[in-house]
């Protein structure tokens, strides 16, 4: 029930924006890709957290004003996201395994976005920067010892992100991220826990965008 209502209020989001923004220039429906860049690892006393991946894929809604020089308006998406890392329970000694955890969100972001020529060339140069909202659908729960039941991740997370690109043909959009985490992945109160699960508060992404 609870994922019903997420997807219920993600696409109320989206047709809210869309109708808000019915007196834009130009409102354009397309699809959007993103894959992360930074991969990093964080170690502790008891705990190994690596390969940590990320991608979102889904659709996404452009609403543009245009100004004499630049083009104002919004961006927002509704994104399935595949976060997936690999956690090494180090209490264990000699005897320890790695899992392989991943989980999967309806990713929300929402962005103000600018857009501006670059003379006669085929190109725009475009900036966005806004806040952004993940629901978790699913995720495996990590087994570690001296645990009564599996950690698992929180069911909403927030952050911000700002990022700069390229548009081609006035179709294709090319761009790079940064993001911030507002808020922790895992509700731990082992500090040996909490430092490599909610250490990774800030992304690095590569994003393609195709709009008709």
């Amino acid at each position: 029930m609870k994922t019903k209502k997420m997807i219920r209020s993600s696409l109320f989001i989206l047709i809210a924006s869309m109708f808000t923004t019915s007196l834009f220039g130009q409102i354009r429906f397309g699809v959007k890709a993103d894959v992360g860049l930074n991969n990093p690892r964080f170690n502790s006393e008891a705990l190994k957290v690596e390969n940590m991946t990320s991608y979102s894929i889904g659709p996404s809604i452009e609403a543009m004003f245009p100004f004499a020089v630049i083009d104002f308006g919004i961006e927002a998406s509704l994104l399935y996201n595949d976060n997936r890392m690999t956690v090494a329970n180090l209490t264990d000694g000699a005897s320890a395994t790695s899992n392989e955890v991943s989980n999967r969100y309806l990713y929300l972001p929402l962005n103000a976005k600018i857009k501006f020529g670059l003379g006669m060339l085929p190109l725009r140069m475009y900036a966005v920067a806004g806040p952004y909202a993940s629901y978790l659908i699913s995720g495996d729960g990590i087994d570690l010892q001296d645990v009564q039941a599996d950690i698992k991740a929180k069911e909403f997370q927030a952050g911000a992100n700002i990022g700069l690109g390229l548009e081609l043909f006035r179709m294709l959009q090319v761009g790079v991220n940064y993001g911030v985490q507002l808020t922790d992945n895992y509700a731990v109160e082992q500090p040996n826990w909490n430092d490599p699960l909610n250490g990774k508060s800030e992304t690095w992404s590569i994003s393609a965008a195709l709009y008709f």
